[in-house]
């Protein structure tokens, strides 16, 4: 029940499909609800969650899969930005954090508040701690400072198809905040492209975010398999993590897909975190 694939596991397939009734199944027979056996970037419940499988996020839930996750990719955080209000009252319900920060430091309640959904912001505003900065701390004033925020924010004025350039601009004077930031807005119109989070891991690199690093090579991994660059990336961002034989099958992997490499054959012979982010480059 975890064999593993180019597409995950048994449990992430039903739950991109919503295939509730084999999720069951799998359930009953101990399938890994929390993704522990296989290295791979979502866990079901993210996939879920992601998909809008309603019935596979409870029954996931009720399996007692993890409900923390990793900045943008905790469940709190999915369900708001994927809209799935139901599906953030079920994972507060079943004791999600509400106090987790995304991966630019915004809490679950402001992200609802950037997403104009203020039912969102009303379940959350029992459960959110309170944000010093916020002067009138009420679901109206919430509302009105994550607004005033954005007003005045000269990324959200940019033209979508100029972020990936002026990420690149950010990530060249070494502002990787908001290079990963710009990454991840262009992202969004172009979701599959796999370039961008691979621009964008490589930003979390040179901000000692190892766990953010690593997962967005393993998103680029998933979405091309055939691309040596996404195990260069997850080999690096596993010498950070310190996981240094993890790191040497990525390389290995990464040779096996071009044998004649010389980044990553660097890599594999003398592995060292600051030589490979001084050398890396973005595309």
């Amino acid at each position: 029940v975890n064999c593993y694939s180019d597409t995950g596991t048994p449990l992430h397939i039903a739950a991109v499909f919503g295939l509730d009734d084999a999720m069951k199944v799998l359930l009953d027979h101990h399938a890994d609800v929390c993704n522990k056996a296989v290295c791979i970037a979502d866990t079901p419940l993210i996939v879920a969650l992601r998909a809008h499988r309603r019935k596979c996020v409870k029954l996931l839930i009720k399996a007692g899969a993890d409900l923390k996750g990793l900045g943008s990719a905790d469940p709190i955080i999915v369900a708001i930005t994927e809209g799935l209000t139901d599906c953030l009252k079920c994972l507060l319900n079943a004791g999600a954090d509400p106090n987790v920060i995304d991966d630019f430091g915004r809490l679950p309640i402001e992200v609802a508040a950037s997403h104009n959904s203020r039912e969102d912001v009303e379940i959350l505003f029992p459960v959110t701690s309170r944000i010093p900065s916020v002067r009138d701390w009420s679901i109206d004033g919430i509302m009105a400072y994550v607004k005033s925020k954005e007003k005045d924010d000269p990324i959200l004025k940019m033209n979508p198809a100029n972020m990936k350039i002026e990420g690149n601009k950010a990530y060249k004077r070494k502002d990787y905040i908001t290079a990963a930031r710009l990454y991840t807005m262009a992202e969004g119109d172009y979701p599959e492209n796999v370039t961008l989070i691979s621009n964008r891991s490589v930003c979390w690199l040179n901000m000692g975010e190892g766990d953010k690093a690593l997962r967005d090579a393993q998103i680029c991994r998933a979405l091309r398999r055939d691309w040596p660059k996404a195990c260069f990336r997850e080999g690096a961002a596993q010498i950070l993590l310190k996981d240094y034989e993890k790191a040497c099958d990525a390389f290995l992997d990464g040779l096996k897909l071009d044998p004649g490499n010389s980044e990553i054959e660097n890599a594999y012979s003398s592995p060292s975190i600051e030589v490979l982010v001084w050398k890396d480059k973005i595309h």
